[in-house]
This record gives C-alpha cells, sequence and structure tokens, in this order.
C-alpha cells in the first residue's frame, strides 16, 4: 500500500514495472487485458468437522462447491472438508487451531495460494448466511456492473468513520479522478493484437473511465468483503485512515492507497498503469490481488464484443512502432506527452529476447 514513508518503495517498484511495458507491452490496455485474460484465482474454503455430516451439513457444503450456489453464481472459491477425526495434515490441523474454531463444522476461508498470503480471511461457523455474505454482497453487485459495463477500473473507497477525513479523500480522488480522463489517453490497438486475439474488441469498445464507490468498514452486508480487503495486505487492519483500492479486470484490486498515500502522485501513478500498455505476462508478474466476486466474466466480454474486427491489412501489420504515454502528476493543468519507442531499444530487445529463446532450446536439447 501507499503510505508515508513506505510509498516511495511502491512508486520506485511501479515504475520499473512501468519502464519494462514501455519495451516488452503490447497494445491492449493493462484493464482490458485484465477482463479478458486474468482469469480471477479461487479463494480456498475449508470446512473442519469430526466423524460424517448431516444431510443438511453436506448441502451447506455444496453450496460453496461447483454443484451448488458458488458454481451458479461463478464465485472464483473452491471447497475441502477437513474430517479432524481422521488425522488430518499438520497444515491442516494447524490451520483449525489458529482460526479459533468454534462449533462444529466451523468454516474457514483464505486467500488464492496464488497470493501467498497466510491469513484468515474469514472464519465462523458454516452457516447458510454467512456462505451469502461470503460469496456476495451489494457492494461488489455494484463494482461487477460497472467493470461489464466498460470501466476502466472502480476506485473502490473503504471510509475511515471519520466524516471529515472521508469527505476530504473522497473529494480529492474524484476530481483527480476526473482530471486524468481528460488528460489521459487510452493506448491504439495494434491490428495484429487484435488478429491475435488478445483482445475482442476494436479502438471504439474501449472506454476511459474511472468511477468511485464509498463503503463504510461497517456496513452489515460486507464485512466478508471488509476483511478481503483489510486482509490484502499485511498491516491494513490497523490503518484508521481512509483506504482507496483501485479494482479492475475480474475484481482485482491493484494495491492500497492509506491515508496521506491518497494523493495526485499515487493516484496517477495507478492510473497511468491501468491504461497504459499490458506486458501480457502472466498475471502474477504483475502488481494485485484477485478478491472474491460472484461473476460470469467471460460472459460480460462477450456482450461487449459488437462484432468481431476486420482482418488487417499488410499496411496496418508494418505501421510504425507503439507509443508511451507519460503525463506529470503534481498539477492539474498537467499534459499528456507522447514519445516514440526508439527503433534501436525496439530491435535490441526484440534480439535479446531471441537469444534467450535459443539459449532455453539449446539447454533443452542437451538434456
Amino acid at each position: 500500500m501507499f503510505r508515508q514513508p513506505q510509498h516511495l518503495f511502491r512508486l520506485l517498484a511501479l515504475g520499473a514495472v512501468l519502464g519494462a511495458l514501455s519495451v516488452w507491452a503490447c497494445s491492449v490496455p493493462v484493464f482490458r487485458y485484465a477482463l479478458e485474460h486474468w482469469t480471477a484465482d479461487p479463494f480456498q474454503a475449508f470446512v473442519f468437522h469430526r466423524g460424517p455430516l448431516t444431510g443438511a451439513q453436506q448441502a451447506l457444503v455444496r453450496e460453496l462447491g461447483p454443484d451448488g450456489l458458488a458454481g451458479k453464481v461463478r464465485a472464483n472459491i473452491s471447497i475441502r472438508s477437513v474430517d479432524l477425526d481422521q488425522n488430518p495434515v499438520p497444515e491442516m490441523l494447524d490451520l483449525w487451531r489458529t482460526s479459533g474454531g468454534g462449533a462444529l463444522p466451523w468454516l474457514v476461508v483464505k486467500f488464492p495460494a496464488t497470493s501467498r498470503l497466510t491469513n484468515t480471511v474469514w472464519s465462523g461457523a458454516l452457516s447458510k448466511e454467512d456462505i451469502g455474505q461470503l460469496l456476495d454482497s451489494p457492494a461488489r453487485k455494484e463494482i461487477t456492473q460497472r467493470l461489464a459495463d466498460g470501466q476502466s477500473a472502480v476506485w473502490l473507497l473503504l471510509e475511515s468513520g471519520d466524516a471529515a477525513k472521508d469527505a476530504a479523500a473522497a473529494e480529492l480522488l474524484d476530481a483527480r479522478l476526473k482530471h486524468l480522463t481528460t488528460v489521459l489517453q487510452l493506448p491504439q490497438l495494434d491490428a495484429q493484437d487484435i488478429a491475435n486475439g488478445l483482445v475482442s474488441v476494436g479502438q471504439g469498445g474501449l472506454r476511459l473511465e474511472f468511477s468511485v464507490l464509498r463503503l463504510a468498514r461497517n456496513a452489515p452486508q460486507e464485512q466478508a468483503f471488509v476483511r478481503m480487503l483489510l486482509g490484502a495486505e499485511a498491516d491494513l487492519h490497523g490503518a484508521k485512515s481512509p483506504i482507496v483500492f483501485p479494482i479492475f479486470g475480474q475484481g482485482r484490486a491493484l494495491y492500497a492507497l492509506v491515508g496521506d498515500g491518497i494523493k495526485r502522485e499515487t493516484i496517477d501513478q495507478a492510473a497511468m498503469f491501468l491504461i497504459g500498455k499490458c506486458s501480457c505476462l502472466v498475471k502474477e508478474q504483475n502488481p494485485g490481488i484477485d478478491l472474491l466476486f460472484a461473476a460470469d466474466w467471460k460472459s460480460f466480454v462477450k456482450t461487449q464484443t459488437a462484432a468481431l474486427p476486420d482482418l488487417p491489412t499488410m499496411a496496418q501489420l508494418t505501421k510504425g512502432a507503439p507509443e508511451t504515454i507519460s503525463i506529470t502528476g503534481t498539477q492539474d493543468a498537467s499534459s499528456s506527452t507522447r514519445r516514440p519507442l526508439p527503433a534501436s531499444g525496439a530491435i535490441a530487445g526484440g534480439l535479446a529476447f531471441i537469444g534467450l529463446i535459443a539459449v532455453a532450446l539449446l539447454l533443452f536439447r542437451r538434456k
């Protein structure tokens, strides 16, 4: 998260990512590539019990599986039953003990394994009400709808409870995002990227649009979602200030902006990354963490696709080098500047990539 003085390290790290994108990027903006290709990883649900479950309990467990409610609403979650009487592995026993296990059966939910987060998102008695809140909530429905409509990102403002601080953060965030939509520009889609299936829409199908959604930390129907957000980074639970999460793609949070870290520079950095050209590498090599959403993301992509793009002409395929966009983030009078990628840099990068492939092939043949 961005927090004084920690935000400097995050700015440098994100700057390195942006620098890499200028050489290896495809033309599809990050937010759109994430929506179409970065499938949300499953949260891990464990149901602890002793001996056989009753019929009613088995029905509740099925609700978290592909044949139950979770599968019906396309929630990114997997379920596993753990019988404590069957000598479970030490890791499961540790999870049971540290989760504050109460009356059995006991439900424990953790972040996706790919996140490398070890903290528990949710723990409690297995109940229909908790399962429903865990899988979906009004705020997540609203975020899903906005992303499905083509918005670049939804900036969730998790309120602190201090009305003055929350209002100031919301005003700054809303004003800055409106300004950025007037000075930033989406990348020009390359015809070859369209032909290769990297994006299902043409240039007219992309929208540079941000919106803000405020969420109270004590909202009764959002407690599972709030726990996910506060658990997304190590020290968010102790933060007493407003927190902003840019959410994009298939319900992926970029990172947290906290308190004094909610400012023009950090908002600009996040926005530039989201609308910038995607590196097209695996999701885990990009910043962010998946959240638990109930959404059929693939169907949303299809509904946004009015028609298949025309095949590119040779002239389009050989059109000049891609561009990068830079923007100053300290004044509202900022203007974007376009810089073509130097041909020598592109050629050198391509040759280096080809060389790496050649070395890999040689090593493979020697085995």
